[in-house]
């Protein structure tokens, strides 16, 4: 994913920039921004000659994809299969569609255990880096 923001502030290899809200950002509906005051930091590797006042395009750290992947979709799929499972093995005379039922529950339920701890332990912010000057 691709943010686009103007640069506030440089420090070193660490730049400040203020996120351009006027673009569609449906990833985490503005939340980061808003919770954050719309401040986002940044690193420079591609060392660029950056001023403040440029608009920048940042691109997230690639690893941070499959991060989100593995929180977000593994633990549902393990869930629920886990239900299942287990429901098959200490009921085999129950109908198939009862084991589905109770690997749905099971799916919901790591879902909110999964949105307590994220609660409990928020997710760390990401590295973003910048990818090219725009303006």
């Amino acid at each position: 994913m691709t943010e686009r923001g103007r640069i506030r502030e440089i420090k070193g290899n660490n730049i400040t920039i203020v996120p351009d809200l006027s673009d569609a950002c449906f990833g985490c509906m503005k939340m980061e921004c808003k919770t954050k005051g719309g401040i986002l930091s940044a690193e420079n590797p591609k060392s660029l000659n950056l001023e403040i006042g440029q608009t920048v395009e940042l691109k997230n750290e690639d690893s941070s994809y499959f991060r989100q992947f593995v929180i977000a979709i593994l633990p549902l799929f393990f869930g629920f299969i886990l239900g299942f499972f287990l429901t098959r093995l200490i009921f085999p005379n129950l109908p198939e569609e009862f084991a589905a039922f109770v690997g749905v529950i099971n799916l919901f339920l790591t879902a909110f255990i999964i949105y307590i701890l994220r609660k409990k332990f928020p997710a760390k912010e990401h590295k973003r880096y910048v990818e090219r000057i725009l303006v």
